[in-house]
């Protein structure tokens, strides 16, 4: 196989602030730059004002990054932390 026939998959893990809205403003973001949500998860932390939510997302072609993607991520109101695991899934076009 060779490396364009794979897509970029990631795992994000992002804590935030919950705050009305902020759910739908994570996965829209995600959707508007240019990744398919594949699953999400979420759990609320103890004290109830913050959470975490898991995102299985993978790019829709090969120019989409998934380190680019949580630096946006980031730069949302109430997010505090954003990390990341990547791996390559083959297309199944190729």
């Amino acid at each position: 196989m060779t490396p364009s026939a794979y897509n970029q998959s990631a795992r994000l893990f992002i804590e935030f602030a919950t705050a009305e809205g902020a759910v739908v403003r994570m996965i829209g973001l995600v959707e508007r730059r240019g990744f398919l949500v594949r699953r999400v998860a979420m759990a609320e932390q103890p004290c109830g004002r913050r959470a975490t939510l898991t995102l299985m997302v993978e790019g829709r072609d090969l120019g989409r990054s998934a380190d680019t993607l949580a630096l946006q991520l980031g730069r949302l109101h109430g997010v505090g932390r954003v990390e990341t695991e990547t791996a390559l899934i083959q297309d199944q076009a190729a």
